[in-house]
């Protein structure tokens, strides 16, 4: 789904519009893959470069 332009405004802005109930599921869902690489590191095993 590609859109050329800006998102059209809701007619109330409380209501969550498609793009951001998916852009929530993805948030939601982020960390559910155990393999990951980086994944089963706490924050002190983590390389500096990582930027945390």
């Amino acid at each position: 789904m590609e859109r050329h332009g800006p998102e059209p405004t809701p007619e109330d802005a409380t209501l969550v519009t498609d793009d951001q109930r998916e852009l929530q599921r993805q948030l939601d869902h982020r960390n559910d893959d155990p393999d990951a690489p980086g994944g089963q590191l706490t924050c002190d095993q983590m390389a500096d470069e990582a930027g945390r």
